[in-house]
């Protein structure tokens, strides 16, 4: 059987009844308390939660607490899906063989543009789209997004790392996600589900170390530009590959990397 996370401030959860029955639901609240419901009473696991380190705080408390052990998997979510992922309900019906999956189109409507997402609706057929994102300046390909040029900035400031880092690399190997900050390292591009709205096999979460998971909670509790960094390293952060353009800046890039961090 497969789980449901939701983290929710303070938005409905009526659509919570329409999740498809085999489905868990673990609800974690950290806004007002909920009146009782028929949708609340579809909810196998409820806790009120502080208020901080956006849902990133929230998953990773799930998967150090209360994650499931069995050979299934588990989709993470805000309690309002459907901005970012207009076709949530019916995408929670499929069940994905990756090892992680995003389930989202786009930050909200006409962001990216429409066409864009028609264009892959297009040739792909599929109601979902995974957005490709420098690990450098934090923005996606092809649409321009002044507020992921915001994150980088906020990045740079709260670490005090100088523009021109690979923030993939650098926040990985802060929280001693080594394995995936090497991948990072040799890559200049990435993958990402909007609103942090993914899955991923119960196994692939099983297998990493907790420190690490631990890390990430305590980076998350810092710095509010993490919630924001992590938001599109989930599907990396559970062994989704980089993308590398193979060019020779890419490959002065890294071994600045390296030389700046003779230590890693």
């Amino acid at each position: 059987m497969p789980d449901l996370v939701i983290s929710r401030y303070n938005e409905k959860i009526d659509w919570l009844k329409y999740v498809p029955d085999k489905y868990r639901i673990f609800l974690y609240n950290k806004g007002d308390e909920i009146e009782p419901s028929e949708a609340l009473q579809r909810v196998h696991f409820y806790m009120r939660i502080p208020n901080v380190g956006r849902e990133t705080d929230t998953y990773l408390n799930h998967m150090l607490y209360y994650m499931n052990q069995n050979d299934s998997f588990t989709v993470f979510s805000q309690a309002d899906p459907f901005e970012h992922a207009p076709h949530f309900l019916s995408l929670l019906e499929l069940d994905f063989t990756e090892d992680v999956w995003g389930y989202s189109t786009q930050w909200k409507q006409s962001y990216p543009p429409a066409a864009i997402i028609k264009k892959h609706l297009a040739i792909t057929g599929k109601h979902s789209r995974d957005e490709i994102f420098s690990l450098y300046n934090w923005g996606p390909l092809y649409s321009y997004d002044w507020g992921a040029f915001q994150i980088s900035h906020d990045y740079f400031s709260n670490y005090g790392v100088d523009n021109g880092t690979n923030i993939a690399h650098d926040f990985l190997y802060r929280i001693s996600h080594f394995v995936a900050g090497d991948k990072a390292l040799h890559a200049s591009l990435g993958e990402f589900s909007y609103g942090a709205i993914f899955g991923v096999q119960n196994s692939i979460v099983n297998r990493i170390d907790r420190k690490i998971l631990i890390n990430a909670l305590r980076e998350v509790r810092s710095y509010n530009v993490v919630g924001y960094v992590m938001e599109r390293l989930w599907l990396h952060f559970f062994g989704r590959e980089f993308i590398s353009i193979s060019t020779v800046h890419e490959t002065i890039l890294a071994e600045t990397e390296k030389n700046a961090h003779p230590s890693l």
